[in-house]
């Protein structure tokens, strides 16, 4: 790690010097990479002199008490949100958005698949209540994967598995 080390020489000095980034792997502690990107100039391209203007960009973090203040200060991050497990409603939304009004290659009418969302807005419910989560990223999944008729019970199995 030399670069830590002169850093920290110059560091002594008064000079001001950026940190590294750490990135590590998850996969094999001993093998370790680091990123030639600082978190200053990370911050510079976020919205330094050389950024440009007219942009929206979407940080996301499991972890929000882990990031570095000066990431996430007011003018840097103007809006944070939640983006939770899905509620029962939003599945449904998401079964008869995803399904309806498309090329019913498996037959299923609008109503059929308004009568299916409502079973896979209760099958959501029914995992809640049996303390049971489950991601909008992963229903999605399940519904590209499997035609209207076969997505309930995809989704039953899935939040079976997810105990």
């Amino acid at each position: 790690m030399p670069l830590l080390t002169s850093a920290c020489r110059r560091a002594k000095t008064g000079e001001t010097v950026a940190r590294p980034l750490r990135f590590h792997s998850f996969n094999d502690e001993k093998r370790r990479y680091q990123s030639s990107v600082t978190f200053s100039g990370f911050l510079n391209a976020l919205d330094g002199v050389a950024s440009g203007e007219e942009r929206i960009i979407f940080l996301t973090t499991n972890h929000l008490d882990r990031l570095d203040p000066a990431l996430i200060r007011p003018g840097r991050v103007d809006l944070a949100t939640l983006i939770d497990d899905a509620v029962p409603e939003q599945a449904r939304t998401l079964f008869t958005n995803f399904y309806c009004n498309g090329p019913a290659e498996d037959g299923a009418s609008d109503d059929q698949v308004e009568l299916e969302g409502r079973q896979v807005e209760e099958v959501v419910s029914d995992g809640i209540k049996d303390g049971r989560r489950i991601s909008m990223a992963a229903l999605q999944g399940t519904f590209i994967r499997h035609e209207a008729k076969d997505a309930v019970a995809s989704t039953r199995e899935l939040l079976g598995a997810r105990q």
